[in-house]
């Protein structure tokens, strides 16, 4: 359940309140779709496993989703502001330089990624994979998610070029989308291994060359 027990300061701000049984019942499915997105295709996910796993009944599911299509959609939404916050917490956190607060992200995902035994990937990056160029509005909402991480990157960089961690000829937009490239890579490759070492060499070999190009 990592969506739920990661840092408790960038939760959801509706986790924060009582809600209404109609809300946590729409919760429960929710919960369940990114679950079993993070860990299968799409077209392996049907409503019963679904409904199966929230505790549900198919009446509840389309009670709030018109679709199992606008069900996923509704999920991927929620998924990329879950990490815009997360993105925010540790990115913005003015006590770090930037590449540490980028190095402390990166190394929350090995910490999540370890405690689920490497089951499960990055929901934007394993739909991208299998939508992206069949399913037109998938693939708008799946950069538009995309898209909003490597702004929060993006600005983390313009920031370490402003305390001269790294070179200000370098484009930090050029950057961040190369991060984000290599880091949902390494995440397959990281599956694939069943091991963190993917990860932490992206993450060892990014910060190198963009700190060894501020030396020359």
């Amino acid at each position: 359940m990592e969506i739920i027990n990661s840092t408790k300061k960038y939760l959801f701000k509706e986790l924060n309140h009582p809600l209404k049984k109609k809300d946590v019942s729409r919760a429960k499915l929710m919960r369940a779709g990114t679950q079993l997105l993070c860990e299968q295709s799409f077209a392996s996910m049907g409503i019963e496993r679904v409904i199966g796993q929230a505790g549900m009944t198919k009446g509840s599911f389309y009670h709030f989703f018109k679709s199992k299509e606008a069900f996923a959609l509704e999920v991927i939404e929620q998924y990329a502001e879950f990490f815009n916050q997360k993105l925010d917490f540790y990115l913005l956190e003015k006590n770090m330089p930037p590449l540490d607060r980028l190095a402390a992200y990166v190394e929350d995902g090995i910490r999540g990624m370890q405690r689920h035994e490497f089951r499960k990937g990055c929901l934007i990056g394993n739909l991208s994979q299998e939508l992206g160029a069949t399913m037109p509005h998938f693939g708008i909402a799946l950069e538009i998610a995309l898209t909003g991480w490597q702004i929060r990157v993006a600005a983390c960089l313009t920031e370490a070029i402003r305390q001269e961690e790294i070179s200000s000829d370098i484009d930090p937009d050029e950057l961040s989308a190369f991060f984000w490239t290599g880091w949902e890579g390494a995440l397959i490759r990281s599956k694939l291994v069943v091991n963190a070492t993917p990860v932490k060499n992206f993450l060892d070999n990014f910060l190198k060359l963009i700190t060894l190009h501020n030396r020359t």
